[in-house]
Protein backbone atom coordinates (compact mmCIF):
# COMPACT_ATOMS: atom_id res chain seq x y z
CA UNK A 1 0.00 0.00 0.00
CA UNK A 2 1.55 3.45 -0.60
CA UNK A 3 1.81 6.43 1.49
CA UNK A 4 -1.37 8.16 0.17
CA UNK A 5 -3.78 5.08 0.49
CA UNK A 6 -2.38 4.57 4.31
CA UNK A 7 -2.96 8.24 4.53
CA UNK A 8 -6.64 8.47 3.86
CA UNK A 9 -6.96 4.80 5.41
CA UNK A 10 -5.66 6.60 8.82
CA UNK A 11 -7.50 9.48 8.23
CA UNK A 12 -10.84 7.02 7.75
CA UNK A 13 -10.31 5.47 11.20
CA UNK A 14 -9.49 8.77 12.87
CA UNK A 15 -13.01 10.31 11.47
CA UNK A 16 -14.79 6.83 12.25
CA UNK A 17 -13.16 6.55 15.59
CA UNK A 18 -13.55 10.46 16.26
CA UNK A 19 -17.60 9.79 15.18
CA UNK A 20 -18.35 7.14 17.17
CA UNK A 21 -16.23 8.65 20.51
CA UNK A 22 -18.79 11.85 19.38
CA UNK A 23 -21.84 9.77 19.43
CA UNK A 24 -20.98 8.03 22.56
CA UNK A 25 -20.55 11.34 24.39
CA UNK A 26 -23.01 13.18 22.66
CA UNK A 27 -25.47 10.30 24.27
CA UNK A 28 -24.32 10.54 27.81
CA UNK A 29 -24.80 14.16 27.83
CA UNK A 30 -28.27 14.16 26.44
CA UNK A 31 -28.55 11.56 29.16
CA UNK A 32 -27.41 13.73 32.01
CA UNK A 33 -28.51 16.59 30.36
CA UNK A 34 -32.33 14.93 30.15
CA UNK A 35 -31.80 13.48 34.48
CA UNK A 36 -31.19 17.34 35.09
CA UNK A 37 -34.21 18.17 33.33
CA UNK A 38 -36.24 15.67 34.98
CA UNK A 39 -34.80 16.33 38.27
CA UNK A 40 -35.40 20.73 38.10
CA UNK A 41 -39.15 19.06 36.70
CA UNK A 42 -39.29 16.96 39.85
CA UNK A 43 -37.71 20.10 42.05
CA UNK A 44 -40.45 22.83 40.39
CA UNK A 45 -43.24 20.07 40.41
CA UNK A 46 -42.71 19.98 44.72
CA UNK A 47 -42.54 23.88 44.62
CA UNK A 48 -46.25 23.74 42.94
CA UNK A 49 -47.76 21.28 44.66
CA UNK A 50 -46.58 22.92 47.99
CA UNK A 51 -48.29 26.11 47.32
CA UNK A 52 -51.08 24.57 45.87
CA UNK A 53 -51.23 23.29 49.39
CA UNK A 54 -50.59 26.33 51.45
CA UNK A 55 -53.02 28.42 49.30
CA UNK A 56 -55.44 25.48 50.10
CA UNK A 57 -55.11 25.67 53.69
CA UNK A 58 -55.23 29.71 53.32
CA UNK A 59 -58.47 29.36 51.90
CA UNK A 60 -59.59 27.04 54.27
CA UNK A 61 -58.50 29.58 57.36
CA UNK A 62 -59.51 32.41 55.79
CA UNK A 63 -62.83 30.34 55.35
CA UNK A 64 -63.00 29.74 59.04
CA UNK A 65 -62.35 33.42 60.28
CA UNK A 66 -65.10 34.52 58.24
CA UNK A 67 -67.39 32.19 60.25
CA UNK A 68 -65.36 32.84 63.81
CA UNK A 69 -65.67 36.39 63.41
CA UNK A 70 -68.69 37.39 65.06
CA UNK A 71 -70.48 34.41 66.13
CA UNK A 72 -72.83 36.46 67.96
CA UNK A 73 -76.25 33.64 67.95
CA UNK A 74 -73.62 31.33 69.73
CA UNK A 75 -72.24 33.92 72.52
CA UNK A 76 -75.58 34.84 72.81
CA UNK A 77 -76.94 30.88 73.48
CA UNK A 78 -73.96 30.47 75.92
CA UNK A 79 -74.05 33.46 77.86
CA UNK A 80 -77.37 34.95 77.50
CA UNK A 81 -78.70 38.27 75.39
CA UNK A 82 -76.03 40.63 77.60
CA UNK A 83 -72.94 39.18 76.06
CA UNK A 84 -74.89 39.51 72.23
CA UNK A 85 -75.22 43.43 73.26
CA UNK A 86 -71.62 43.53 74.17
CA UNK A 87 -70.71 41.72 70.69
CA UNK A 88 -72.77 44.64 68.83
CA UNK A 89 -71.27 46.72 70.71
CA UNK A 90 -67.55 45.44 69.90
CA UNK A 91 -67.91 43.96 66.33
CA UNK A 92 -64.66 43.84 65.23
CA UNK A 93 -62.85 46.65 67.09
CA UNK A 94 -61.11 46.51 70.61
CA UNK A 95 -63.41 49.37 71.61
CA UNK A 96 -64.78 47.97 75.31
CA UNK A 97 -68.25 47.83 76.32
CA UNK A 98 -70.21 50.85 78.00
CA UNK A 99 -70.78 48.84 81.23
CA UNK A 100 -67.59 46.88 82.74
CA UNK A 101 -69.45 43.79 83.90
CA UNK A 102 -69.19 43.07 87.82
CA UNK A 103 -68.60 40.07 89.84
CA UNK A 104 -72.26 38.89 89.24
CA UNK A 105 -72.28 39.47 85.82
CA UNK A 106 -69.07 37.63 85.71
CA UNK A 107 -70.18 34.82 87.17
CA UNK A 108 -73.83 34.69 85.45
CA UNK A 109 -71.86 34.27 82.51
CA UNK A 110 -69.86 31.56 83.99
CA UNK A 111 -72.55 29.36 85.48
CA UNK A 112 -74.68 30.25 81.87
CA UNK A 113 -71.34 28.38 80.05
CA UNK A 114 -71.22 25.28 82.17
CA UNK A 115 -75.25 24.83 81.54
CA UNK A 116 -74.76 25.08 77.94
CA UNK A 117 -71.75 22.00 78.17
CA UNK A 118 -73.77 19.99 79.85
CA UNK A 119 -76.47 20.41 77.05
CA UNK A 120 -74.37 19.65 74.71
CA UNK A 121 -74.29 15.60 73.28
CA UNK A 122 -70.82 15.49 72.96
CA UNK A 123 -70.59 16.07 76.55
CA UNK A 124 -73.31 14.04 77.64
CA UNK A 125 -71.71 10.59 76.03
CA UNK A 126 -69.14 11.41 78.32
CA UNK A 127 -71.35 10.47 81.57
CA UNK A 128 -69.55 12.79 83.87
CA UNK A 129 -70.43 12.83 87.63
CA UNK A 130 -71.87 15.93 88.63
CA UNK A 131 -72.05 17.85 85.09
CA UNK A 132 -69.19 20.16 83.57
CA UNK A 133 -68.81 22.75 86.75
CA UNK A 134 -68.39 20.08 89.20
CA UNK A 135 -65.51 18.32 86.76
CA UNK A 136 -63.93 21.85 86.16
CA UNK A 137 -63.64 22.62 90.49
CA UNK A 138 -62.16 18.86 91.11
CA UNK A 139 -59.70 19.86 88.26
CA UNK A 140 -58.33 23.33 89.69
CA UNK A 141 -58.19 21.63 92.82
CA UNK A 142 -55.78 18.54 91.65
CA UNK A 143 -54.07 21.25 89.51
CA UNK A 144 -53.46 23.81 92.58
CA UNK A 145 -52.75 21.20 94.70
CA UNK A 146 -50.08 19.33 92.37
CA UNK A 147 -48.26 22.70 90.39
CA UNK A 148 -45.65 21.44 88.13
CA UNK A 149 -41.88 21.25 87.65
CA UNK A 150 -40.66 25.29 86.99
CA UNK A 151 -36.96 24.84 88.10
CA UNK A 152 -35.16 22.13 87.33
CA UNK A 153 -37.13 20.66 85.46
CA UNK A 154 -33.56 19.41 83.10
CA UNK A 155 -32.50 18.03 85.92
CA UNK A 156 -33.45 14.70 85.07
CA UNK A 157 -35.60 12.38 82.54
CA UNK A 158 -37.91 11.72 85.33
CA UNK A 159 -38.86 15.30 85.54
CA UNK A 160 -38.68 16.27 82.19
CA UNK A 161 -41.58 13.14 81.35
CA UNK A 162 -43.60 14.33 84.28
CA UNK A 163 -43.42 17.74 83.04
CA UNK A 164 -44.29 16.77 79.88
CA UNK A 165 -47.59 14.51 80.52
CA UNK A 166 -48.31 16.83 83.63
CA UNK A 167 -52.21 17.72 83.06
CA UNK A 168 -52.61 14.19 82.07
CA UNK A 169 -51.20 13.11 85.12
CA UNK A 170 -53.17 15.26 87.40
CA UNK A 171 -56.51 15.56 85.96
CA UNK A 172 -57.02 11.85 85.18
CA UNK A 173 -57.76 11.39 81.07
CA UNK A 174 -61.39 11.84 81.26
CA UNK A 175 -61.01 15.56 82.19
CA UNK A 176 -58.22 15.62 79.33
CA UNK A 177 -60.23 14.28 76.90
CA UNK A 178 -63.34 16.60 77.74
CA UNK A 179 -61.08 19.74 77.36
CA UNK A 180 -59.94 18.47 74.38
CA UNK A 181 -63.20 18.02 73.17
CA UNK A 182 -64.41 21.74 74.35
CA UNK A 183 -61.43 23.09 72.38
CA UNK A 184 -62.44 21.57 69.17
CA UNK A 185 -66.27 21.69 69.56
CA UNK A 186 -66.50 24.96 70.72
CA UNK A 187 -63.97 27.08 68.89
CA UNK A 188 -65.43 29.55 67.46
CA UNK A 189 -65.79 31.19 70.84
CA UNK A 190 -62.55 30.14 72.31
CA UNK A 191 -61.64 33.40 72.26
CA UNK A 192 -64.66 34.76 74.13
CA UNK A 193 -65.02 32.12 77.26
CA UNK A 194 -61.11 32.78 78.01
CA UNK A 195 -61.19 36.16 78.09
CA UNK A 196 -64.48 35.71 80.20
CA UNK A 197 -62.46 33.22 82.62
CA UNK A 198 -59.47 35.65 82.88
CA UNK A 199 -61.98 38.47 83.71
CA UNK A 200 -63.01 36.09 86.38
CA UNK A 201 -60.11 34.86 87.91
CA UNK A 202 -58.30 38.35 88.02
CA UNK A 203 -61.32 40.41 89.34
CA UNK A 204 -61.64 41.90 92.88
CA UNK A 205 -64.95 40.44 93.62
CA UNK A 206 -64.59 42.38 97.25
CA UNK A 207 -65.87 39.28 98.95
CA UNK A 208 -68.98 39.05 96.67
CA UNK A 209 -68.08 35.91 94.47
CA UNK A 210 -70.36 32.86 95.41
CA UNK A 211 -69.41 30.55 92.20
CA UNK A 212 -66.26 28.42 93.48
CA UNK A 213 -63.61 27.52 91.52
CA UNK A 214 -61.28 30.29 90.77
CA UNK A 215 -57.79 29.45 91.30
CA UNK A 216 -55.27 31.50 93.54
CA UNK A 217 -52.98 34.18 92.56
CA UNK A 218 -50.26 31.77 92.95
CA UNK A 219 -50.93 29.03 91.21
CA UNK A 220 -51.78 31.42 88.09
CA UNK A 221 -48.27 31.99 88.52
CA UNK A 222 -46.97 28.60 89.02
CA UNK A 223 -49.07 27.29 85.62
CA UNK A 224 -47.70 30.68 83.51
CA UNK A 225 -44.40 29.93 84.46
CA UNK A 226 -44.74 26.20 83.60
CA UNK A 227 -46.55 27.12 80.10
CA UNK A 228 -43.98 30.02 79.20
CA UNK A 229 -40.58 28.73 80.75
CA UNK A 230 -40.26 24.98 80.52
CA UNK A 231 -40.25 22.51 78.00
CA UNK A 232 -43.27 20.38 79.41
CA UNK A 233 -45.34 23.84 79.02
CA UNK A 234 -43.76 24.92 76.01
CA UNK A 235 -44.45 21.33 74.68
CA UNK A 236 -48.33 21.32 75.18
CA UNK A 237 -48.64 24.67 73.43
CA UNK A 238 -47.30 23.58 70.30
CA UNK A 239 -49.68 20.52 70.05
CA UNK A 240 -52.54 22.94 70.87
CA UNK A 241 -54.72 24.82 68.10
CA UNK A 242 -52.85 28.41 66.99
CA UNK A 243 -55.51 29.85 68.28
CA UNK A 244 -55.67 28.73 71.56
CA UNK A 245 -51.78 28.80 71.55
CA UNK A 246 -51.47 33.00 71.09
CA UNK A 247 -54.20 33.48 73.50
CA UNK A 248 -52.90 31.30 76.70
CA UNK A 249 -49.14 32.81 75.48
CA UNK A 250 -51.11 36.15 76.63
CA UNK A 251 -53.15 35.37 79.35
CA UNK A 252 -49.84 34.02 81.00
CA UNK A 253 -48.36 37.58 80.29
CA UNK A 254 -50.58 39.35 81.86
CA UNK A 255 -50.68 36.86 84.58
CA UNK A 256 -46.75 37.17 84.93
CA UNK A 257 -47.10 40.81 85.08
CA UNK A 258 -49.96 40.76 88.16
CA UNK A 259 -47.20 38.58 89.99
CA UNK A 260 -45.02 41.10 89.27
CA UNK A 261 -46.74 43.72 90.66
CA UNK A 262 -47.92 41.80 93.82
CA UNK A 263 -43.96 40.88 94.58
CA UNK A 264 -44.80 36.91 94.05
CA UNK A 265 -42.30 36.38 90.73
CA UNK A 266 -40.67 33.84 93.22
CA UNK A 267 -39.29 32.21 90.14
CA UNK A 268 -37.52 35.33 88.79
CA UNK A 269 -39.13 34.60 85.57
CA UNK A 270 -38.04 37.76 83.00
CA UNK A 271 -41.19 38.58 81.29
CA UNK A 272 -39.79 40.76 78.47
CA UNK A 273 -38.96 38.28 75.96
CA UNK A 274 -42.50 36.56 76.53
CA UNK A 275 -43.93 40.25 75.54
CA UNK A 276 -42.16 40.53 72.96
CA UNK A 277 -42.77 37.08 70.85
CA UNK A 278 -46.52 37.47 72.48
CA UNK A 279 -46.70 40.97 70.79
CA UNK A 280 -45.71 39.41 67.13
CA UNK A 281 -47.67 36.19 67.51
CA UNK A 282 -51.29 38.37 68.30
CA UNK A 283 -50.40 40.64 65.20
CA UNK A 284 -50.05 37.87 63.05
CA UNK A 285 -52.68 35.76 63.92
CA UNK A 286 -55.58 36.38 61.65
CA UNK A 287 -59.58 36.02 63.09
CA UNK A 288 -59.40 37.51 66.97
CA UNK A 289 -62.13 39.67 67.32
CA UNK A 290 -60.18 41.37 70.44
CA UNK A 291 -56.64 41.86 68.68
CA UNK A 292 -56.49 45.50 69.01
CA UNK A 293 -57.25 45.18 72.95
CA UNK A 294 -54.40 43.04 72.92
CA UNK A 295 -52.04 44.48 70.84
CA UNK A 296 -52.51 47.81 73.00
CA UNK A 297 -52.40 46.20 76.34
CA UNK A 298 -48.75 44.63 74.87
CA UNK A 299 -47.59 47.63 73.91
CA UNK A 300 -48.16 48.77 77.50
CA UNK A 301 -46.52 46.27 79.25
CA UNK A 302 -43.42 46.55 76.56
CA UNK A 303 -43.09 50.08 77.78
CA UNK A 304 -43.63 49.23 81.42
CA UNK A 305 -40.93 46.39 81.14
CA UNK A 306 -38.58 48.72 78.92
Amino acid sequence: MDKSAKIVVALVIVVVTGFFVFSKISGWHISKLDTAVKKEQEVWQQKADTLEQKVTELKQELTDVKGQKVPKEKLALIFGEEEKEEQQQVKETATPPKKLPDIADTERQIAAFFTYLDKRPYVQSLNLAGGTYLQYQLAIEKLSAKPPIIVGEMDSLYNMVRNVAHFYRVMGKKRVLLTRQILQNESEVTESVMKTFYQWFAMDDRGQATLKGRPSMTAMYEYAGYLLNTLGGRSYLLRRNPKVRVLTTYYCVLILDWANDAEINSRGIDIRPYIKSSLMEIKNQIGLIHQKEYITRLSELSLKYT
